[in-house]
């Protein structure tokens, strides 16, 4: 049999992949894990007792914004890099943004207040368990995002673990935010950061392992 023959007959029978099907699988596996997180969430630490005088405060939609609008850039970035040979491009930017945005406006609140009220925005009363809460609520999330991508076809398999992650972090960091009651900007670049962080290694961790083509 020739060549173009035998390419023929494996690929005659292949029907396309509908179009956005990546997106609905990715979006598919994060949203049943965040209902798990989110259940997860309410059953373990609940919500904050004055949550509805919350919601009317800037600071409360500040760290929403921040967290929500960096996991929305990581599902981009998981979306892309679950596909065969692609790479982030200007998404890197967008994935960036937020964080940089973050880390600016804590570094401003410092730069504004006394050295000796430092302490006190840095750590909160809740630094010792903010990232480690984060790190569990996300981790339902991470599997969902795990399980999205494996049935995808990436070709990065640390980086598409990363990114996913990363979005599974940013999304458990959007849940923990309806039980914290820190406002200050550098806790929360700082906190609710590596607690992002420590979900998107361990996304990259199992990536590495799990997201190969066998």
């Amino acid at each position: 049999m020739k060549t173009d023959d035998l390419i023929l007959s494996l690929s005659g029978d292949l029907t396309p992949v509908p179009r956005g099907a990546a997106v609905r699988r990715i979006a598919l596996g994060l949203a049943a894990g965040a209902v798990v997180s989110a259940a997860l969430m309410v059953a373990w630490i609940g919500f904050r007792p004055d949550l509805s005088h919350a919601l009317s405060t800037p600071m409360f939609w500040m760290k929403f914004a921040y967290a929500a609008l960096a996991g929305l850039a990581l599902v981009f970035a998981t979306t892309r890099l679950s596909r065969p040979g692609a790479r982030l491009g200007w998404l890197a930017l967008a994935v960036a943004l937020p964080f940089v945005l973050m880390g600016s406006m804590g570094a401003m609140r410092l730069a504004m207040a006394a050295r000796e009220a430092w302490h006190a925005l840095i750590m909160g009363s809740t630094a010792h368990n903010c990232s480690y809460r984060i790190f569990v609520i996300g981790l339902p999330l991470l599997a969902g995002a795990i399980w999205a991508v494996r049935g995808l076809a990436p070709t990065r398999p640390l980086r598409a673990g990363l990114a996913a992650g990363g979005a599974a972090g940013a999304i458990a960091t959007v849940i923990y935010g309806f039980h914290c009651d820190e406002t200050a900007a550098p806790f929360v670049a700082i906190w609710y950061t590596l607690g992002i962080a420590a979900v998107a290694a361990l996304g990259g961790a199992i990536g590495a392992r799990l997201l190969r083509w066998r």
